[in-house]
């Protein structure tokens, strides 16, 4: 009959060729069957002959193929040894035996059964096989073995992929974590599915409550259908998005924040996502509205400045008894209205106390002393703070000397702040008294912006400009750290 044989087994040791393809064979040598198996065979399948039980352990632990062995060579020195290396097999690996029984299949002990057994995937057939049979039991088991490489090759390209995936996501929340930037991502519709860190830092909204649509409820009421529309056009074209609006910070104040966001294209143009930031130039906002307020308002100071000096003059003429004293009186006034500019044009100048500031500031306005009562500590103010009093001061002076308490004869301006409170809070107040009647004025000029705006910004606090008919009072608070921050 035509056999399986082996022309291409190595003898003895392990094999030099394919293990992982090729069929162990343990027959003792005096076997009818085996003497047939070792015969000329025209289908060749990759053999190696197995010399024992314990070169058979060899050879599965070095992951052969399959195996063909009769029954009575499971009797053989090794079987322990053979137990161990198919009990030290991975979980995906599972050799095939194919057993070729001793007598019939159907009339064998329970020793016999239980040593098959021990092999785990193993199959009884019966002696007197035809060879082609023999051959297809064999393809058969040698195909199931290269499904299980297949598979584990699968799972470990799938394990891989997994590693890299995790090792790539903890790196982008490494560095979208790491920036001082709020990060976010949404899915090509625009759904918003990803926020880091940063966002929730800033905000102070629990995780995942701003996924969705809810992102547009954390924006000042006046500027959320003007951010929808952009984020619409930008879906609907694929164009960059970017916006300027006010996001509720977890302190519960509006932060001027800047938004962007590019589209990530497959091949084809399709978007897959949206990845966005956002960041806060509240700081640099206010800085660029206070700069363009006190642009405005040193354009409104040099036509102011002309008035001032005629009123300094003209106040200082009606009080004088002769010219010499006059001229005396303008020289030093109008020296000190300089000196007041001066500390305006020196930014560099870090930190000063307010008791001269205000000094400074009325000084070209006291033609005479009790017309000013001046009264707090002599706390210190950072140079950006001093700046911002000093020219509200002016501006609030020259009001009082055009207009006000210092136009008349009897008029007096009060000036007084202090620190008290649980919280530490600065007070600070200018009163006029004594004056013509206060009317408010039907708009609001530079000088009344630059006081109440950009003095409280300076200052961090809340600043009010009351025109009284009894005469024009200001006042502001702010917390004590606002005094040099």
């Amino acid at each position: 009959m035509n056999v399986l044989s082996a022309p291409s087994a190595a003898k003895g040791g392990l094999p030099g060729g394919d293990v992982l393809t090729s069929v162990a064979i343990l027959m003792p040598p005096g076997d009818a069957t085996a003497r047939a198996l070792r015969g000329p065979q025209q289908d060749s399948i990759a053999s190696i002959e197995a010399s024992s039980l314990d070169h058979l352990a060899d050879l599965v632990d070095n992951r052969i193929g399959a195996v063909l062995i009769t029954e009575e060579a499971l009797w053989g020195v090794g079987f322990d040894r053979l137990k161990q290396a198919l009990a030290a097999q991975p979980l995906w690996s599972d050799v095939p035996f194919i057993v070729l029984a001793d007598g019939t299949t159907g009339d064998r002990s329970e020793a016999a059964s239980e040593r098959t057994d021990d092999l785990g995937n193993a199959v009884l057939l019966p002696r007197l096989l035809r060879a082609e049979e023999l051959l297809r039991s064999v393809r058969f088991a040698l195909k199931a073995r290269g499904r299980q490489h297949e598979a584990r090759v699968r799972m470990e390209e799938l394990q891989n992929r997994d590693r890299q995936v995790t090792e790539s996501e903890a790196q982008f929340q490494a560095i979208a974590n790491s920036v001082d930037q709020m990060i976010w991502s949404t899915t090509p519709d625009g759904f918003h599915d990803y926020y880091n860190k940063r966002w929730y830092e800033f905000t102070g909204v629990p995780e995942g409550s701003t996924d969705g649509e809810a992102w547009n409820g954390m924006f000042h009421p006046d500027d959320q259908e003007r951010a929808w529309k952009i984020w619409r056009h930008s879906l609907n074209t694929g164009e960059p998005y970017e916006i300027e609006y006010r996001l509720r910070h977890c302190s519960g104040r509006y932060h001027w924040v800047l938004g962007r966001a590019l589209p990530v294209r497959s091949a084809d143009g399709t978007i897959l996502r949206w990845y966005g930031t956002c960041t806060d130039i509240h700081e640099i906002k206010i800085a660029e509205e206070q700069r363009q307020l006190m642009l405005a308002e040193m354009n409104h100071r040099v036509k102011n400045t002309l008035a001032m000096v005629h009123s300094v003059v003209s106040q200082t003429l009606r009080h004088a008894s002769n010219l010499d004293d006059a001229r005396a009186a303008i020289q030093s006034r109008i020296g000190s209205m300089s000196q007041a500019h001066d500390r305006l044009i020196h930014s560099s100048w870090l930190e000063a106390r307010i008791g001269d500031i205000v000094d400074t500031a009325i000084a070209p306005h006291r033609a005479e002393v009790n017309r000013f009562i001046v009264e707090g500590p002599n706390l210190l103010i950072g140079s950006k703070q001093a700046l911002a009093l000093t020219m509200a001061l002016h501006e609030l002076a020259t009001n009082a000397a055009k207009y006000g308490a210092l136009s008349g004869e009897e008029g007096k301006v009060r000036i007084g702040w202090s620190v008290g409170g649980e919280d530490e809070v600065f007070h600070f107040i200018w009163v006029e008294e004594g004056g013509p009647e206060v009317r408010e004025p039907s708009s609001r000029g530079f000088g009344s912006k630059m006081i109440e705006k950009a003095l409280a910004g300076y200052f961090r606090g809340a600043a009010d400009l009351a025109y009284d008919p009894g005469g024009l009072r200001f006042q502001m608070t702010a917390p004590l750290e606002g005094l040099t921050s």
